[in-house]
């Protein structure tokens, strides 16, 4: 173990969690950073996990501070999502992970081009149907698999479900904060008890990720659904270049 890395995935967590609290994809900095210590892959997807849920505990708390968070919301779909991970998180995946990552991309090449038609998707609430209440359940059921045994992107495409069902930005992030610590629990778990979390590396950058999720939370709520919106589509365009160009190389 290298105490810079302890440092370097300690500020990076920071970093990371400055959007990944509202926004999600936190892990387009920590995952690649845990990834530079040399861990196995497999190793790295568990480490970086770990961090993970420490940021959805900490950036929930802070939306709940803010009395943002509804729990009972965040709770059912968080139960629905983590059916989907304890799957993903035990499957042995037989898909190449290089066409994974492009699916993913044109999954949030179409957010995109939504959010520029729709242009006021997330700004305001809209009146929620028992069927839209369904397409997000069923979404998140989906998306907890691929949040467990990977999950880059997996914070952005949550947080899109609820604001497309109608729910704003703020409450949508507040929302899939409780989603993704649930998630993420249930992956960490399936990895501890295989023994692949590297648990200081795992706490240098899960603390850093608690410490900028907790700030960015707290920003987001100040600055309003504006802001997230804005912030989530550069968010999304880089994601998009990320996976593009992991699949491209």
């Amino acid at each position: 173990m290298e105490p810079m890395y302890l440092i370097i995935l300690f500020i990076g967590g920071i970093l990371a969690g400055l959007y990944g609290s509202t926004v999600g994809s936190g892990g387009l900095i920590s995952f690649p950073l845990v990834l530079l210590t040399g861990l196995p892959i497999h190793t790295a997807i568990a480490t970086n996990r770990f961090g993970a849920m420490l940021l959805e505990l900490s950036s929930a708390a802070r939306f709940h501070k803010e009395k943002e968070l509804n729990i009972k919301l965040g709770l059912l779909f968080g139960l629905t999502a983590a059916l989907g991970s304890f799957i993903g998180s035990n499957l042995v995946i037989n898909f190449d992970e290089k066409y994974l990552n492009l699916i993913t991309a044109i999954l949030l090449v179409s957010i995109f081009f939504i959010l520029v038609i729709r242009n006021k998707l997330g700004i305001r609430e809209k009146k929620i149907s028992h069927k839209h209440w369904l397409i997000a359940a069923i979404s998140t059921f989906f998306l907890g698999i691929y949040g467990g045994f990977f999950g880059v992107g997996f914070g952005t495409l949550i947080t899109f479900v609820f604001v497309l069902v109608g729910l704003n930005f703020v409450k949508s992030a507040a929302v899939s904060r409780v989603v993704g610590l649930i998630m993420s629990a249930v992956a960490t778990a399936v990895f501890a008890f295989n023994g692949l979390i590297n648990y200081p590396y795992a706490l240098a950058i899960g603390l850093g990720l608690a410490i900028g999720g907790w700030i960015g939370a707290g920003i987001g709520v100040k600055k309003g659904n504006s802001y997230i919106r804005v912030l989530f589509i550069i968010i999304l365009l880089a994601t998009i270049v990320k996976l593009v160009f992991d699949f491209l190389k």
